[in-house]
């Protein structure tokens, strides 16, 4: 008898979540409040007679923020140099010089301080042809400045 106590409990609960969010939201409430209104009753039910014991343990992560700020801060560094790495190649090979396709191709180090900025230590670009490396050096030089030491070889 308890289980259709708890039953008739859930449901009315149910219902009456409905209701006071019909009642807030008048202008947004539609079908969308009632399809869920009614997705929930017989989620509910059915649980109930079925005496499922939900288990929302799975749902719940290991998540803390401090792990957050560092997988994102590293993130956004990998993210950003993989994006110099690809906008080089493309000015590169916009200059009609050919880069080697695999991660040889263009090669960024980067150094990432305490407070997330991150400083470029670094580039080094292998090209196809000898004859480029010249034409390379001088063009990610104009683009890199001198702030930035630029590496450029052949292979």
């Amino acid at each position: 008898m308890r289980e259709v106590y708890t039953l008739v409990l859930s449901v009315c609960a149910v219902l009456l979540g409905v209701e006071i969010l019909a009642r807030l939201f008048p202008e947004k409430s539609g079908t969308l409040v009632h399809a869920l209104a009614v997705l929930a009753v017989v989620v509910t039910m059915v649980g109930g007679l079925l005496h499922l014991d939900p288990d929302f343990s799975a749902v719940r992560s290991e998540f803390t923020p401090e792990q957050s700020a560092e997988d994102s801060e590293a993130l956004y560094a990998e993210t950003g140099t993989a994006l110099l790495r690809e906008r080089l190649r493309a000015l590169l090979e916009a200059a009609g010089i050919a880069v080697v396709e695999d991660e040889s191709g263009v090669e960024v180090w980067y150094t990432q301080q305490d407070d997330g900025t991150i400083e470029i230590d670094r580039v080094r670009v292998r090209v196809t042809y000898a004859t480029d490396v010249d034409r390379a050096y001088a063009l990610l030089n104009s683009v890199l400045t001198e702030a930035i030491p630029t590496e450029v070889y052949a292979g």
